[in-house]
């Protein structure tokens, strides 16, 4: 099975690293076991594009996982679209299915699409715990608890070898805040 997730944004956001880490905590780090007691081995393959200019231009990082081959490396259309800019969201959300789960910062993308929509206020939130350098990381623990496709811990590991060592305590406080604003999008899915 295989599942297509797509990050988008503007570059400075940190798009490209969200999905590098989670690509990298499905291939490298997530080892689920199945009933049997096997272990589940995952794939991944993560590509990105951004536009004419590194910061402020739009960005987008698709990754793909699978627990079978994978043929092909792109993400047509994805399962999961998660969107934190305005100009992405106008960019990117034409390339939907009826089922694709979309995750958006309301604060930066102004209108709301109907469907399986979560809204994670990761600027807003990261800019509470001190900078909003690490909205990114905000919205990609959102992201974990709201798709399930990687272990927290997987993920969490993933993202501590890809950042600089001096960022590691609000990074992880990061995370884990992304981790509580899915879980309360999650009970709050559907009530609106």
């Amino acid at each position: 099975m295989e599942t297509g997730i797509r990050f988008t944004g503007f570059g400075g956001q940190g798009v490209i690293l969200m999905g590098v880490v989670l690509a990298r905590a499905a291939a490298l780090h997530d080892r689920p076991m199945t009933s049997e007691g096997k272990v589940i081995r995952k794939s991944a393959i993560q590509t990105q594009s951004y536009g004419p200019s590194a910061r402020g231009g739009h960005s987008k990082c698709d990754v793909k996982i699978s627990t079978g081959e994978m043929h092909y490396p792109f993400v047509e259309i994805p399962d999961y679209l998660v969107v934190m800019s305005q100009q992405a969201y106008e960019k990117y959300i034409h390339d939907v299915k009826p089922g694709t789960n979309v995750i958006l910062d309301p604060d930066l993308v102004r209108v709301k699409p109907s469907g399986h929509v979560y809204l994670i206020k990761a600027t807003k939130e990261a800019e509470g715990i001190g900078t909003r350098v690490v909205s990114n990381v905000v919205m990609l623990g959102a992201f974990r608890e709201i798709s399930d496709i990687v272990s927290y811990e997987a993920l969490e590991r993933a993202m501590l070898e890809s950042v600089p060592k001096v960022t590691h305590d609000l990074n992880k406080a990061a995370l884990a805040l992304g981790k509580r604003l899915g879980q309360a999008a999650i009970q709050s899915h559907g009530k609106d």
